[in-house]
């Protein structure tokens, strides 16, 4: 009887750390299905997890940069939709000059049309002002406050464009120093205000050089679109790369971390079946057990 009492408790041992086993990685496969994923700690991946974790810091350091593209690129189109709204004021500023350098007006409609153009002066103060979320687009990196004073048109910005990092190499604009963007060989401000100033003269030859001068403005207007249209493209360059590395970087990430589902799937039905089984085949032998010493 004792012989057999060892053989059954060598079989009930045997079987328990068979039922052990099965037990984790019957958990194990829960664990890959559930999740995902076949990596959970460096002994998952011997030699890969430096690779790993280099993929990982490479992911969240495009989370960054393709924030920064995105966020410059729609202050940069902010820029675009100002810059073309001004050259639309300085349009209709140039239509008034060459209307009141006429003859055929007074100097009363020269003075009244004064008021016309202060209207002008304001709604290019607004632009020139152009705000995104409390950043100020042509100010430089004075973006904290207005690029221009309204009441005098004076710059109150910085001489330097601000920028942001969107690559490990490349920055992009985010910000614009008005003065050099918009008071260079035409002076955006300086046009508008001296055909107000003109017409409150009343006299048709002190308008008539005003028109020379938004002309050069309008100039100015078109050359600083073209430089903030080349950062437009830059900063649109920038996010699409951070898309495409993204997408390249979470597929070489997968091939080291994440299950195969239908193979996860697959093992956990295989180790279910297993385990119970196991714990079948343990309780008859329990039972056996039981019924040899009765």
């Amino acid at each position: 009887m004792a012989v057999i009492r060892s053989t059954y408790h060598g079989r009930l041992s045997a079987l328990a750390v068979q039922t052990e086993r099965l037990a984790k990685r019957m958990g194990r496969a829960q664990l890959e299905a559930s999740s995902g994923l076949k990596v959970f700690k460096p002994s998952d991946a011997p030699g890969k997890v430096q690779v790993l974790h280099n993929l990982r810091q490479q992911r969240a350091n495009q989370d960054v940069y393709g924030g920064n593209a995105s966020w410059a690129l729609s202050l940069q189109v902010a820029a675009d939709d100002a810059l073309q709204q001004m050259a639309e004021v300085i349009s209709e500023a140039r239509e008034l000059a060459i209307q009141m350098s006429s003859d055929t007006y007074n100097a009363a409609t020269r003075i009244e049309a004064a008021g016309t153009a202060q209207g002008l002066v304001d709604r290019l103060m607004i632009f020139l002002n152009t705000n995104v979320g409390g950043r100020y687009v042509f100010a430089g990196e004075a973006y904290d406050g207005p690029a221009y004073d309204p009441a005098t048109g004076a710059y109150l910005g910085s001489a330097a464009d601000p920028s942001t990092q969107v690559s490990d190499l490349l920055t992009v604009r985010t910000g614009y120093d008005g003065s050099a963007l918009l008071q260079g060989g035409g002076d955006v401000v300086a046009a508008i205000q001296n055909l107000q100033a003109a017409l409150g003269t009343g006299v048709a030859a002190n308008v008539h050089p005003s028109i020379d001068e938004l002309d050069l403005a309008l100039e100015e207007l078109a050359q600083a679109r073209t430089a903030v249209g080349a950062d437009m493209q830059r900063g649109d360059d920038a996010v699409s790369l951070s898309e495409s590395l993204e997408m390249v970087l979470a597929d070489q990430e997968s091939q080291i971390a994440d299950a195969d589902s239908i193979q996860a799937y697959t093992n956990l039905f295989e180790y279910q079946s297993a385990y119970e089984a196991a714990i079948q085949v343990t309780a008859n032998a329990r039972t056996n057990l039981l019924f040899s010493r009765i």
